[in-house]
This record gives C-alpha cells, sequence and structure tokens, in this order.
C-alpha cells in the first residue's frame, strides 16, 4: 500500500515537472525586447534620414545639433547657406519644420518596433530622393 502512495506521488512529480518544462520552453520562445535599444539614438538616425528624403539630400549632410524644449535640431546647407532642421514629436507623428521651407511643414508617422529594436519615419518620398524609407535600427 505505502508503494501505490509512492508510485503515485512520483506519478503526480513527473506531471508537475512535464508542466514546468513546457511552460518554461513555451516562455523561452516569446519575442523579448531588443537588448541595448536606445530609442533616443535611433530617433536621431531616422529623422536624419527623413530630411535627407524630403530634401533629396544624403544623411549624412545633416548635423545633429541637440534637443531643444524636446524639438530635435539638425543644420544643413540648403540653397545659399546653412540652416537649422527641426523635428517635433507629437504622439506617433514627427512634423518636420524649417525657416527655409516658407511654412511648409511635412509630417510623418513613427513606427516604432521595440521588439526589433527599430523606428520607421514613414513618409512619403520626393521623386528626387534616393532613399525612400526613413528606418534605424539599433543603437545607431
Amino acid at each position: 500500500m505505502a508503494e501505490d502512495g509512492r508510485a503515485a506521488g512520483e506519478e503526480t512529480m513527473k506531471r508537475m515537472l512535464l508542466v514546468i518544462l513546457v511552460l518554461t520552453l513555451s516562455l523561452g520562445s516569446l519575442p523579448s525586447r531588443a537588448a541595448a535599444f536606445d530609442e533616443q539614438a535611433v530617433l536621431i538616425c531616422a529623422f536624419r534620414q527623413a530630411l535627407a528624403i524630403l530634401t533629396c539630400k544624403e544623411p549624412e549632410k545633416y548635423s545633429f545639433l541637440g534637443i531643444r524644449d524636446g524639438v530635435y535640431v539638425f543644420n544643413s546647407h540648403y540653397a545659399k547657406g546653412f540652416a537649422d532642421f527641426y523635428v517635433q514629436i507629437n504622439g506617433d507623428l514627427a512634423i518636420f519644420s524649417s525657416r527655409v521651407w516658407h511654412g511648409r511643414m511635412p509630417s510623418g508617422r513613427i513606427i516604432r518596433d521595440t521588439t526589433a529594436g527599430c523606428i520607421t519615419v514613414a513618409i512619403d518620398p520626393l521623386p528626387c530622393s534616393a532613399f525612400k524609407t526613413a528606418r534605424c535600427c539599433g543603437s545607431q
């Protein structure tokens, strides 16, 4: 009789271990956030690419100056001189502006993929732009 109780206890223990193993394996396969995802650095990269798309320039032509009152400030040579370009975040929208654009304020939707550690700024590219997508990943 004691052996029946011991056998039942061992069977219960085996079932519990099996349940724990299944749960561990299933949770381990869920997607997780990207390690070392520096959102601000990736936003700066994506905004630089978006500005390049909006002005038909190379992203490297835009220097990031900093963030002033929550507005990302870039500088580049435009027309006959240097000009500042501003990117303001409003919810999931990035609003681009510059004094040299005389009131033109294009915007793009910010799409965050935290699992992959990527940010895309969805804007309509100009026909002259060499780039079609403003997307950066990692801690660029």
